[in-house]
């Protein structure tokens, strides 16, 4: 085996330490203490040995030559590719003692007797085995850390097995550029994941006067407070031989009730009679900001001029979109600013707005999120 090269990564970090459960200094309770190294075994070329056992000896020393040694073992390790994965301490015991006596600390390897120079300093990670303050959340007093790998540009986190879980490979972008075990993320851990639910009702509908009509309903179920942004459309078909023929559409929560100042859109004729169908597109949105759970919303209208005057509505689509927070002022127009310290009332303009009775003020909707 003279003439293997051997590449060494890191130490990464203590697999296992006994620790009070308690939050306060205190210290170590005897038990193992173990290391997880990694490493590689390749021939000068470059090239990995081929895959099989070799034996490897560790040592530790309290300088980089010096001849005392403090602790060692040796192991049969299994290389794949030339990589292998050992536990320090798993054949001889590792005291925590030799981090608490000693500053500094040296590995020394050797590969089938072969003696690897220079030794490995040993970081602040490993010396954490002797961390005080440390809080767990069961009984047992053990803390269990990820390993990490660096394999070629690629950084990877292990099991206490030394199973792979997360890999980050260097020099990649897109969905390649880290891979995770098959169902690792799911909602209940990216509780801010953004969404969207969405309808189409192509029905032809008879818009009356009075009330709102629901015209397509949309239903979306958010994880967590946020912002849901919904976008209605539809076709409004309008006929008859009055003077004057116009419909509304807006989104709400409720059904039925009456137009809502800003958030319907109008469209029709206004002064000649016209016996022909006239198709006006006409598109609303609306935000609200909503707690976690699930919401109903609907595209609704209504005619604003009795028969002989016919209004329709057609091809109806309404999206919601859930957005977990905003990068600027939401706008949302109310008649009860309570709550919102940043309301700004609304002046009356130059076009009549019969649903305007009271007053109404402009409000920013961040002022709810700031409250959570």
């Amino acid at each position: 085996m003279r003439g293997i090269k051997f590449l060494r990564f890191c130490i990464i970090l203590i697999l296992s330490v006994a620790i009070m459960t308690m939050c306060n200094p205190v210290d170590v309770i005897a038990g193992e203490t173990l290391i997880s190294y990694q490493g590689r075994l390749t021939w000068p070329g470059g090239t990995p040995v081929v895959d099989g056992e070799h034996f490897v000896g560790f040592s530790l020393y309290a300088d980089s030559t010096g001849s005392n040694v403090l602790w060692q073992e040796s192991d049969t390790v299994l290389t794949t590719e030339g990589l292998f994965v050992h536990l320090l301490g798993s054949q001889t015991s590792l005291s925590s003692s030799i981090f608490i006596e000693h500053e500094q600390l040296y590995l020394e390897i050797s590969i089938e007797g072969e003696t690897i120079e220079p030794r490995t300093r040993l970081t602040s990670v490993p010396r954490s085995a002797v961390a005080e303050g440390l809080c767990v959340s069961d009984d047992t007093g053990l803390v269990v850390l990820k390993t990490v790998v660096d394999s070629g540009g690629s950084l990877q986190l292990l099991d206490f097995e030394g199973n792979p879980g997360i890999t980050l490979q260097g020099g990649r972008v897109g969905d390649s550029a880290v891979i995770i075990p098959e169902s690792a993320i799911n909602s209940y851990e990216i509780l801010d994941e953004p969404g969207i639910a969405g309808y189409q009702s192509s029905n032809l509908i008879d818009l009356s006067t009075g009330e709102m009509s629901d015209l397509v309903e949309v239903e979306i179920t958010i994880p967590d407070d946020g912002y849901i942004v919904l976008i209605g459309k539809c076709y409004l078909l309008l006929s008859g031989t009055t003077g004057a023929n116009s419909a509304r559409i807006q989104i709400d929560e409720t059904e039925g009730g009456v137009s809502q100042y800003p958030y319907y859109t109008q469209a029709g004729l206004g002064g000649y009679v016209n016996t022909n169908v006239n198709y006006f597109p006409a598109y609303v949105t609306r935000t609200y900001y909503k707690q976690a759970g699930e919401w109903t919303f609907r595209l609704e209208g209504r005619a604003m001029n009795s028969p002989p005057a016919l209004a329709q509505s057609w091809d109806h689509i309404l999206t919601a979109i859930y957005f977990s927070s905003s990068y600027g002022w939401v706008s949302y127009t109310t008649t009860d600013p309570t709550g919102f310290p940043s309301a700004l009332p609304i002046r009356p303009g130059s076009v009549k707005v019969p649903e305007r009775t009271g007053s109404c003020y402009e409000v920013d909707l961040r002022d709810l999120e700031e409250k959570k």
